[in-house]
C-alpha cells in the first residue's frame, strides 16, 4: 500500500496536467505540470472557477457541459468528446485534450480528476502532414502539367519535323529541317534538365545553398525573364542538408509566389547570418496582398507549406504584405538544427 507522500510524489510526476474539480466546478487541487502548462501557480487556481483556464467565450457552453456531466458523471478518455481550447494566464491559447475521470470522495461528494494535455505538437505534426500530401500533390500537377504543355509538344513538333524530314529530297531544306530538329531536341533536352532541377536541384548538393540560389535566379531570368538578386554569404557552413533543402524551398516558393502575383519582374532575396540563426528575406515591390484573405486561395496553401518547411526544421516564417504595398517573406532558423545530416 502506497503512503500518502508517495501518492503526492506520483501526483506531482505526473507528465500530464492534472485538475481536481469539486461537483461545483470548483479547482480543488493541481500538479506541477499544470502550472508549467496554463502559467498560474496552484494557490492562484486553487478554490477558483476551471472554467477560468478557458477563453471567456467558451466559459458558458463549458458550465453547460459541466452540468450535465455531474448529473451523470462517467469516464471520459482522451480523444472523445469536447475539442477544447485553453488559455494560459498570459492570454495566449493551445489546444488540448481532457480525460475525465470522476470520484466519490467520502464526505465531499463527486469531485473530478481531469487529466490535460497539450497537443499543440501532435496537432503541428498532424497539419505538417495534411500540407506534406498537398505539397505533394501540388508538385505532382505542375510536373504533369510542364510534361503536357512543353515536353510533350516539343515533342510532337519533332515528330512532324522527322516526318518532314523523311519526305524531303532537297538537299538545302534537308539540311534546314535538321537543323530544327536538332534545335527542337536542345530545347527538350533543356526542359526535362529544368524539371529535373526543380525536383532536386544538383547545385544543391554540390555546391551549397548560396549557389543552388544563384542558378535558379539564372534560371528564372533567362526562361521568364523574372530577374532574383541574391545577397549574403556563409550561410552553408552553418545548416545541414535537410535545414538547407527546407530553406532553398522555401525561397523557391516565395519567390515563385513574386514572380506569378506581384507584377513587377524582379524579387530580392537576402541571406544574413546572427549568432544564432540564419535569417533570409524574400522582397518584392509588387502588388502585395492581404495574409488572412489569401488563406483560402492557392496562395495560402503555398503560405501554409512554406510555414511548415520552416517548422520541420526548427525555424519560422513571417509574412509582411499590404495590397499595393509589396511583400516581405521572412525566415529565421536557428543554426544547430540539420548539422549532423551534413
Amino acid at each position: 500500500m502506497l503512503s500518502i507522500e508517495e501518492y503526492k510524489a506520483i501526483f506531482d510526476a505526473t507528465p500530464d496536467g492534472v485538475v481536481v474539480v469539486a461537483a461545483d466546478g470548483l479547482i480543488r487541487a493541481v500538479n506541477p505540470k499544470t502550472e508549467q502548462m496554463f502559467g498560474w501557480s496552484a494557490d492562484e487556481l486553487q478554490g477558483r472557477p476551471v472554467e477560468m483556464l478557458l477563453p471567456e467565450t467558451l466559459r458558458s457552453a463549458h458550465e453547460a457541459h459541466r452540468s450535465g456531466f455531474v448529473e451523470d458523471p462517467h469516464e471520459r478518455p482522451m480523444g472523445v468528446g469536447l475539442d477544447l481550447v485553453a488559455e494560459r494566464k498570459d492570454g495566449s491559447r493551445f489546444p488540448l485534450e481532457v480525460s475525465l475521470s470522476p470520484w466519490h470522495q467520502e464526505g465531499e461528494g463527486l469531485q473530478v480528476i481531469c487529466s490535460v494535455r497539450d497537443t499543440t505538437a501532435v496537432r503541428r505534426l498532424r497539419n505538417f502532414s495534411e500540407g506534406a500530401l498537398r505539397a505533394s500533390e501540388e508538385e505532382r500537377r505542375r510536373i504533369a502539367r510542364e510534361l503536357h504543355d512543353d515536353t510533350a509538344q516539343r515533342l510532337a513538333t519533332l515528330i512532324l519535323r522527322v516526318g518532314a524530314l523523311a519526305r524531303e529530297s532537297d538537299d538545302v531544306r534537308r539540311k534546314e529541317l535538321f537543323d530544327q530538329v536538332r534545335a527542337e531536341i536542345v530545347d527538350a533536352a533543356e526542359g526535362v534538365k529544368r524539371m529535373a532541377r526543380g525536383l532536386r536541384p544538383p547545385e544543391l548538393e554540390e555546391l551549397g545553398l548560396e549557389l543552388a540560389l544563384q542558378a535558379h535566379a539564372r534560371t528564372l531570368r533567362e526562361s521568364a525573364d523574372f530577374h532574383v538578386r541574391i545577397e549574403g554569404t556563409g550561410v552553408d557552413g552553418v545548416l545541414g542538408r535537410t535545414a538547407k533543402l527546407a530553406l532553398y524551398r522555401i525561397i523557391q516558393e516565395a519567390v515563385s509566389n513574386a514572380r506569378r502575383h506581384s507584377g513587377v519582374g524582379s524579387a530580392h532575396v537576402r541571406l544574413v547570418l546572427d549568432d544564432e540563426s540564419v535569417i533570409a528575406e524574400i522582397l518584392d515591390h509588387g502588388a502585395g496582398f492581404s495574409p488572412a484573405g489569401a488563406a483560402q486561395g492557392d496562395r495560402g496553401l503555398g503560405l501554409v507549406g512554406m510555414q511548415e518547411r520552416a517548422a520541420m526544421i526548427g525555424g519560422r516564417m513571417t509574412v509582411d504584405s499590404v495590397p499595393g504595398k509589396g511583400t516581405a517573406v521572412r525566415v529565421t532558423v536557428p543554426i544547430d538544427r540539420g548539422r549532423d545530416d551534413g
